[in-house]
């Protein structure tokens, strides 16, 4: 008796360590891990549109998460985009330095034709506004061919360049600029994961 006792402990004990632990999983995981093993080359897009899209985890070493908010392209001062497209911003400042501050934008488009073809407006506006100042190159950026524009600075800021980063993911319309160096905003881009 005292052995059929023990056995059911033992096989009840086992049930609850196995479903505790999760190593029966059905296989529909529903977390919104964005690092998995599978072999496709393009990111997958995140599974809801909302804040934490332009919050990067974890933030490259020596910059600093200041604030996140709600936005509309066409409020941003961003060359080409004059559509009220909702979105969200982000803005990182890199060792405490206003010439560090890296700004984020994600932006929900329609659907994917309509994402890249905001950026390519990017590029229209910005060669027409920067004719004689201004590159357009593309470089990879977590898997997408992103659009880099490189523009001159003219005045108080003399010769100094400024960048900015546009690219698509599905329907997510994808922009960092601001005055930081290239090679910031590059890192916040890469840490996006997007």
């Amino acid at each position: 008796m005292k052995k059929s006792i023990l056995i059911v402990l033992l096989v009840a004990f086992l049930a609850v360590a196995v479903g505790v632990s999760g190593c029966l999983d059905s296989g529909s995981n529903t977390t919104n891990n964005t690092t998995n093993n599978t072999t496709n080359t393009t990111p997958a897009i995140p599974p809801t549109f909302d804040n934490s899209i332009v919050q990067v985890d974890p933030i490259p070493a020596g910059f600093e998460l200041l604030v996140v908010k709600n936005v509309t392209a066409n409020n941003e001062n961003i060359d080409g985009l004059t559509d009220a497209l909702a979105g969200y911003s982000a803005t990182y400042m890199h060792n405490n330095s206003v010439s560090g501050s890296v700004y984020l934008y994600a932006f929900e488009c329609s659907d994917a034709a309509s994402a890249a073809g905001y950026v390519q407006s990017m590029v229209d506006a910005h060669i027409a506004k920067y004719p004689n100042s201004s590159n357009v190159t593309t470089v990879q950026v977590n898997g997408h061919d992103a659009t880099l524009l490189t523009r001159v600075v003219t005045g108080g800021f003399s010769g100094d360049e400024r960048y900015e980063l546009a690219w698509s993911n599905g329907s997510i319309l994808i922009v960092l600029n601001g005055p930081a160096s290239y090679n910031l905003i590059l890192s916040i881009a890469e840490a996006s994961d997007l």
